[in-house]
């Protein structure tokens, strides 16, 4: 193993544990400021990119996955306007990607659906207080566990100058369980059958690589997730 792979994986290692030992901090934060427990769910517009290598053999177009995303929050407020929120959360991503091979003439079309459990750390600050309507800001880190995954692809090759069609379908063996991203968005805070209740809009962009495979015997693709997130929720 490289030097450099070695500092990327202590690296990643280093972020898990802070990231959970910020998690950890829960109860003492019960203790000393304003806490709220909620429940938020809504759309998740997903997709993959990555940096193309010059040596890249291939081609890759990235195309959304419309899913899911959804689960608990625990805010802490700190002063009436700042506060820091703990969520734990169930995160569908992934991609549609349309891959190519143009010296074996070779098109593919893959599906990547991954499922994560997703513990992000949101740092809110209200910007705009009219009366119980509120406008804030928020950014934070995120650490996501892949719970399940799977790829599928169709495709066609030109052979002898006949068209051969193939599909194939694998889960992720392989691919990094882990993710790392940053997250930053805005929302509106507004009372709503008795309960303040919020609009949300969150972008959360990965900055670790996934091999993510492709197909039998080829390189796989070097892709990171992002994540377009349109919540509604409810704080208790």
């Amino acid at each position: 193993m490289s030097n450099n792979n070695i500092n990327v994986s202590l690296g990643n290692k280093a972020i898990s544990v802070i990231i959970l030992l910020l998690a950890m901090q829960v109860d003492t934060l019960f203790g000393q400021t304003d806490f709220r427990f909620g429940f938020k769910g809504g759309y998740s517009l997903s997709t993959q990119y990555g940096i193309t290598p010059k040596d890249l053999e291939y081609t890759v177009d990235s195309f959304f996955r419309h899913a899911f995303a959804g689960g608990m929050i625990f805010d802490f407020g700190i002063t009436e306007s700042f506060g820091i929120q703990q969520e734990f959360l169930y995160v569908q991503k992934g991609s549609r990607q349309k891959i190519g091979i143009p010296e074996e003439d070779v098109t593919t079309h893959v599906e990547y659906d991954l499922n994560y459990f997703e513990i992000p750390i949101v740092f809110h600050y209200t910007f705009i207080h009219l009366g119980n309507f509120k406008i804030y800001g928020a950014g934070g880190y995120v650490m996501s566990i892949m719970l399940s995954g799977e790829v599928r692809l169709d495709g066609i090759a030109i052979v002898d100058g006949s068209e051969a069609y193939f599909t194939y379908k694998t889960d992720m063996e392989g691919v990094d369980i882990f993710d790392y991203s940053f997250l930053y968005g805005a929302g509106v805070e507004f009372p709503l059958f008795g309960f303040n209740s919020f609009l949300e809009y969150r972008f959360t962009i990965g900055w670790n690589t996934l091999e993510m495979p492709t197909f039998p015997d080829e390189p796989p693709a070097p892709l990171r997730n992002q994540s377009y997130n349109f919540t509604f929720g409810m704080y208790f």
